[in-house]
């Protein structure tokens, strides 16, 4: 496949990197992180002001109808910088499907303000010990409404939203996408700490109501619904440990170029260069990965294989180069202050979301195995 940029993306990813680069400073990381919600409010109204929050929505509702490969390519400049925004959970989990399945009624009341960076939403995808794509979450029908009840982990930033998109099992065995203010009664949210100091939160429903109006598409068509999402987020999440790989073997480079013993930087020494060249390697299969799945998407072409092998690399190879860059800085990698710790949190964090390399690479042989000889 041709992954050449056009004059837009190259621009995009120009402007994006500009903006990071100037606002995610080590001094102003800090300051972000130790904030209730977590993600830096001036930078993500800096990206709304830019269009970069409705690049893969369509110009309907104030966007400026992208693709999908648009909105990884902002998700790689994130991982450079380590930045922290929820463009993943708001752009990609929530808005997109709202956009590709909501009907007009949904879509006007929830992405204008979406795009315009003046609210939240996002979505539920993950129970304990259970598929994405397989919820334990009920949902019962009575009367006209919905009631859900379940419970979901790991729900990014559901105290500032203004809807969570929740997947829910009916009792036919059915799936549906369900809309649900995160302060409706019988929800009841609980912080939780993760390895990139993300803001996320323990989701219990007890009897929810939700009207008719809440679901996203239909309950026939919720199976396609949550693949759909599903794979999109698992993409969007190989697109900003690609950024964050390329950055850590940057910095780890620069450092091994610099740092010197018995006189000689320790670039020169065999065993300390073959590891930089195993990373290298590494970040350009989880890129390269990574492009070729988000193409595919682009275009809505069917892609299990790309996907579960670009989820696969962002793991393993994700894995590797982050234990590197640790390994070559020596001890002070240890310390959370300093540059490529942020690094490797972030890309552990993208490991273990949504399944990590093993399961992966069982579905990718399953799909393999599948095929005729």
């Amino acid at each position: 496949m041709d992954f050449s940029l056009t004059d837009e993306q190259r621009a995009i990813v120009e402007l994006a990197g500009q903006i990071l680069t100037d606002r995610c400073t080590l001094t102003r990381l800090r300051a972000i992180e130790s904030t209730d919600d977590r993600y830096d409010h001036e930078l993500w109204a800096e990206f709304a002001k830019a269009g970069f929050l409705g690049a893969a929505l369509p110009e309907s509702v104030g966007g400026s109808g992208g693709s999908f490969l648009d909105i990884c390519l902002l998700l790689e400049q994130q991982g450079r910088r380590v930045a922290p925004l929820p463009l993943l959970p708001v752009i990609v989990s929530a808005a997109m499907p709202l956009a590709r399945f909501g009907s007009p009624e949904q879509q006007q009341r929830y992405l204008p303000d979406v795009i315009a960076g003046a609210s939240l939403i996002t979505a539920a995808l993950t129970e304990l010990d259970t598929d994405p794509i397989a919820p334990r979450t009920m949902a019962k029908r009575k009367g006209k409404q919905w009631r859900l009840s379940g419970v979901k982990v790991t729900v990014p930033l559901a105290e500032f939203a203004t809807a969570v998109l929740v997947p829910a099992r009916t009792a036919r065995g059915d799936i549906g996408i369900f809309l649900v203010d995160p302060h409706a009664p019988g929800v009841t949210l609980a912080r939780q700490e993760t390895m990139n100091w993300e803001a996320q939160y323990r989701m219990e429903l007890a009897d929810v109501a939700v009207g008719p109006d809440a679901v996203l598409g239909s309950i026939a068509g919720g199976a396609a619904v949550l693949q759909w999402i599903v794979d999109r987020t698992t993409v969007g999440l190989c697109a900003i440990a690609s950024g964050a790989c390329q950055e850590a073997v940057r910095i780890t480079a620069e450092y091994a170029s610099n740092r010197k013993q018995f006189d000689k930087p320790i670039a020169m020494f065999q065993a300390v260069g073959q590891r930089m060249g195993d990373s290298y390697i590494d970040s350009e299969a989880v890129n390269l990965a990574m492009l070729q799945a988000a193409s595919r998407l682009a275009d809505e072409m069917p892609s299990p294989k790309e996907i579960a092998t670009a989820k696969y690399w962002a793991a393993e190879g994700g894995h590797r180069i982050g234990h590197a860059a640790l390994h070559v800085h020596g001890g002070i990698s240890i310390d959370t202050d300093y540059p490529i710790h942020r690094y490797f949190l972030w890309v552990k964090q993208c490991e273990f979301t949504l399944g990590s390399a093993t399961p992966h690479l069982a579905h990718l042989g399953a799909i393999l195995a599948a095929e005729p000889a």
